[in-house]
């Protein structure tokens, strides 16, 4: 009985073996092949490698998911459009659903190598298909937070530079595309271009700019559209509006840093509790201890 299942068990995990294999080199030709799908887009790894896989999934459980989601999928397209990102809700959740399914196979492949017992297998099973299920969420996650700082940090710049060309005569129009012309790449220009090329469409200057902080998604920038259009209202100039708000958003800035330098000693608690403090007191105690045990007076203790 006992060779049979170590017999089952080496058969099961050279199947693992081998089908992991082949997941990989799937991921990345997948990944590489430039006429696939997102393949110019900026998207995390686990989108790029399994688009085929992920649009089956999507087609057979996305909009079942969605309904049974609903906040969680409001969240996840909010964070989609902060990110700029060609998707939508149905396609974060077939790739977490992916994803679960492939760590999960790992995580059996894993408990079957060092632990037999069903119960260590179902938990490593379970542990790394809920790490499946959070990573491409995560990562949607880190994309909209980073390009919103990338957006924080460029605006105040990006203002002055719009400001002063609207001092030397041009529009606003003229203005924007002097920045986005004359800036390199980046989530700020992008966004500027659109809405460049909504008021080369005709839209109203105005509602361009509302568009535009509805998908920044910043504060700063509400604060700064909000003041823009009260000022045209009043008919107060553009300009000096704008510098005014690029040195709030400096002052903003500054706050923030100030903010997070302050918590810096409060963090460094925890690893200097954990890892420090635990090789000080063995430094300390340790020689004081070999000399109690040396000269024979550990039995007072």
């Amino acid at each position: 009985m006992d060779q049979l299942a170590y017999a089952m068990l080496a058969r099961g995990l050279s199947f693992l073996a081998v089908f992991q294999l082949v997941l990989g080199v799937k991921f990345l030709l997948g990944a590489r092949k430039l006429n696939a799908p997102w393949a110019n887009a900026d998207l995390p790894f686990t989108f790029k490698g399994f688009f085929g896989e992920i649009k089956v999934l999507k087609d057979t459980f996305g909009s079942g998911m969605r309904e049974l989601f609903r906040g969680k999928s409001a969240a996840v397209a909010n964070d989609i459009k902060l990110a700029a990102l060609p998707l939508d809700p149905g396609d974060v959740f077939a790739c977490q659903l992916l994803w679960a399914i492939l760590l999960g196979v790992c995580g059996i492949s894993v408990m079957l190598l060092i632990e037999v017992e069903f119960g260590y297998v179902l938990a490593g099973l379970f542990a790394f298909a809920f790490i499946g299920w959070l990573i491409p969420v995560v990562q949607v996650q880190n994309l909209a937070e980073a390009r919103q700082n990338a957006v924080r940090r460029a605006l105040p710049f990006a203002i002055d530079l719009i400001s002063s060309a609207m001092a030397a005569g041009l529009d606003f129009s003229a203005a924007v595309r002097y920045y986005v012309e004359r800036s390199a790449p980046s989530p700020l220009t992008q966004e500027f271009g659109i809405t460049l090329k909504m008021l080369e469409l005709g839209s109203n200057r105005n509602d361009a700019l509302k568009e535009m902080a509805a998908r920044l998604g910043i504060d700063e920038f509400r604060s700064l559209v909000n003041a823009v259009i009260q000022g045209t209202e009043m008919g107060a100039s553009i300009t000096d509006t704008l510098r005014i708000n690029a040195e709030e958003i400096r002052r903003v800035r500054v706050a923030a840093a100030e903010r997070k330098a302050q918590r810096a000693p409060s963090l460094m608690m925890i690893p200097m509790a954990l890892f420090i403090m635990p090789a000080v007191f063995i430094i300390i105690f340790v020689p004081i201890y070999l000399r109690v045990q040396s000269s024979g007076m550990a039995g007072m203790f």
